[in-house]
């Protein structure tokens, strides 16, 4: 037994009083009522008398006085030293601990427990614990376990003996670390008394030595050194195991004998674990229990393997390659000489990973929140790259693992001299001008986690020093200074989105220009009523990369608009005549006006586009691409298409002067995309769009339209 702070406090005044002292005056002097202070002094006496101290002195009227037995003085006086006071006296339990607190210590228990146990331990009121056992039901009936309350009896938990076992461990090793039961078992103690009481549970009549001792064998017979976290993980499941056994409880960890595993050598080394805990313990270990062990064993994370054989799964090897590759081609970089040592390390991680996804092993990673929270760009890319893995296991990778392999990749980095929150740099080289090379460097920075170095000519790209890991172009240019060059259409359309998407990483603020984010958070705002939500921006994240997967999905089954569909018999004029390049746009817009497709505003939407952008619409030499947004007053997705009897400037340098007009309405960011795509495919046809140009029919044109509407 132990003593909160305000019982020692009191301990001490009684010590210090040298005759009686009523209970009123104690109750006034600390605030309490006299029913507090009653209970309070019971079990103090109750503490001094199990520490070999006699009975508290009491009289009518007087009230209760401390009998000075030698070395009393001495006792209280170390009680109230400041390391003991720290360690063991001021700690608070919360609501939440209590609660976890109760759980484990019911979990444990061999026979029902009564209410009056945790009042008593947790110094709290009879209503305020039946409360808290209301929360415990339901958490318990989650995890499919049923607590029972039974009066004159006691409470006490119900379930199968896997899912006690299942909810134990969790339950240690959420409210403990790794570090914590690695000094614990070295030190046989604990600063912090919660912690302190949940070891004491897990670890009381259990000879951590012993244990320890068959941890080192299985390292020694394996040639491996264990992580932290799995010496920790092992050492728990085998204190709880010896618990449950020695309570007479029939274990069964997986519910089927497994073959395969009697071939390995984690195998032979769990048979001889279980059989030293069966002879020191005088207990019978079920077969299932080996058959667990040994998965624990291989899939153990490891930090050291004195085998020197080469990789014996080739598959494996591959798979490690593939990820490193692919984050150097994301990140722009060449880890050289570090290479073949990265793989090698993800090899030793990933193997033991194959067992723990194969059998459902949780595996929880104690600064994930950490990894999410600094490192959330490099834990994406490492994300995407994860799919090599799951499929070659045909299995999904919970965000712990990824997390791992997250921090293996971010020491590679650092070896390298690397930040591990580095953007990739690249420069846009567009052969239509400034403006549209200004345009594409905005949108796919507002887009990507990029940093754009520059926007040049394909002339300067060859002169620019080297501190930039990309080339976005939108033409043919060729390996400039040994930099991966990326090729888009100067629109930036569905299909280059994801060929950009291979190399660098959305941002959130994508999501913010619909009513994604607002669903989103509508979800976000229910999931709060039934859980805690640690990160509300990495939940927010993952929801809105969720959605924009079921979007794309949703893609294949919608009606898609191909070109012919846009450029119709209705709305195609040819030869026109006009002075001005403001009269050559009016004309593309008067046509979709007069088809009730737009609203008179859309024109005045792209004459400000170029005032203030300038000539970007000018996509290429003799072309203009006329559009605005979707709410400057698009009513229906249309496309105008005309052709000038007579060319007019723009004030490109590049691509004037223009004799194709193009106006898009569009209603979305992506109904258009399809068409879209096929009239770039058009454009870069030289023969086809001298066709166009020549044009004297409708029927001319619908014919080419036609062609690329596939």
């Amino acid at each position: 037994m132990q003593l909160n702070k305000r019982s020692v406090e009191i301990l001490k005044y009684l010590f210090s009083a040298d005759d009686f002292v009523k209970i009123e005056d104690i109750a006034k002097r600390y605030k309490l009522t006299d029913r507090a202070i009653r209970y309070n002094i019971d079990r103090i006496e109750d503490f001094m008398v199990e520490n070999g101290f006699s009975y508290f002195e009491r009289e009518y009227n007087k009230g209760i006085r401390l009998k000075k037995d030698a070395g009393l003085e001495e006792f209280i006086m170390s009680l109230l030293s400041d390391n003991n006071i720290e360690a063991t006296f001021q700690y608070v339990f919360s609501k939440e601990e209590r609660i976890k607190y109760t759980a484990i210590k019911l979990l444990q228990s061999s026979h029902p427990l009564k209410v009056s146990y945790f009042q008593e331990l947790f110094f709290i009121s009879k209503n305020t614990m039946l409360k808290e056992l209301d929360e415990l039901e339901e958490y318990l009936k989650k995890n499919g376990l049923k607590l029972v309350r039974k009066q004159k009896y006691g409470i006490f938990i119900e379930g199968s003996e896997s899912q006690r076992r299942k909810l134990a461990k969790e339950l240690v090793f959420d409210i403990v670390s790794y570090e914590d039961i690695l000094n614990y078992t070295s030190k046989k103690m604990d600063s912090n008394r919660y912690k302190h009481f949940q070891f004491d549970i897990l670890f009381s009549d259990i000879d951590i030595d012993f244990i320890d001792s068959l941890i080192k064998m299985a390292e020694s017979e394996l040639l491996r050194k264990f992580s932290d976290e799995a010496y920790g993980g092992l050492l728990t499941h085998l204190a709880i195991m010896i618990k449950r056994i020695q309570l007479k409880k029939d274990v069964y960890a997986l519910g089927f004998i497994n073959e395969d595993l009697k071939d390995t050598v984690e195998y032979e080394v769990s048979k001889k674990i279980i059989k030293s805990i069966e002879e020191r313990y005088k207990i019978s270990v079920p077969q299932e229990e080996i058959e667990y062990i040994t998965l624990h064993l291989l899939g153990a994370k490891i930090i050291k393997n004195k085998e020197d054989n080469e990789y014996a799964d080739k598959g494996l090897y591959n798979v490690a390659l593939k990820m490193t590759e692919e984050i150097e081609r994301i990140y722009g970089i060449d880890f050289k000489d570090l290479k073949e040592s990265i793989i090698e390390g993800l090899v030793l991680h990933l193997r033991p990973s194959l067992y723990r996804i194969k059998y459902n092993f949780k595996l929880l990673n104690p600064v994930y929140e950490d990894v999410r929270s600094k490192y959330n760009e490099l834990f994406l890319n490492v994300k995407k790259v994860s799919r090599y893995l799951e499929e070659f296991i045909n299995s999904k990778i919970g965000d712990h693992e990824i997390s791992y392999i997250t921090l293996h990749f971010g020491a590679a980095f650092e070896r390298l001299s690397m930040n591990v929150n580095y953007k990739p740099r690249i420069v846009i080289v567009c052969g239509s001008g400034l403006g549209t090379a200004k345009m594409i460097a905005s949108k796919i920075e507002s887009e990507f986690n990029v940093e754009i170095v520059d926007t040049v000519s394909s002339r300067e790209i060859e002169n620019m020093k080297e501190d930039y890991d990309y080339i976005v172009s939108t033409i043919d240019i060729g390996k400039i200074n040994n930099k991966k060059n990326i090729k888009v259409s100067p629109l930036l359309t569905l299909k280059d989105y994801e060929k950009l998407e291979k190399y660098f990483n959305y941002k959130l603020k994508r999501f913010e220009n619909n009513d994604d984010l607002k669903l989103v958070n509508r979800l976000i705002n229910i999931v709060k009523k039934y859980a805690d939500i640690p990160n509300i921006e990495l939940l927010q994240y993952e929801f809105l990369h969720e959605l924009k997967n079921y979007k794309e999905y949703s893609k294949t089954w919608r009606y898609i608009y191909m070109l012919k569909d846009l450029i119709t018999w209705k709305t195609i004029l040819l030869n026109a005549e006009c002075n001005t390049w403001q009269e050559a746009i009016k004309l593309g817009t008067d046509i979709l006006s007069e088809n009730d497709c737009i609203e008179d505003r859309y024109y005045d939407a792209i004459m400000e586009n170029f005032k203030n952008i300038g000539p970007y619409m000018v996509v290429a030499p003799g072309i203009v691409l006329s559009h605005a947004r979707p709410e400057d007053g698009v009513k229906k997705l249309s496309m105008s298409l005309v052709t000038l009897k007579n060319p007019v400037n723009f004030g490109s340098e590049l691509n004037d002067p223009v004799k194709l007009i193009i106006t898009l309405a569009a209603i979305d960011n992506e109904a258009h995309l399809k068409a879209l795509s096929q009239l770039m495919e058009l454009f870069m046809n030289s023969s086809d769009m001298n066709e166009i140009y020549k044009a004297k029919t409708k029927e001319e044109i619908i014919h080419i339209v036609t062609k690329y509407s596939k």
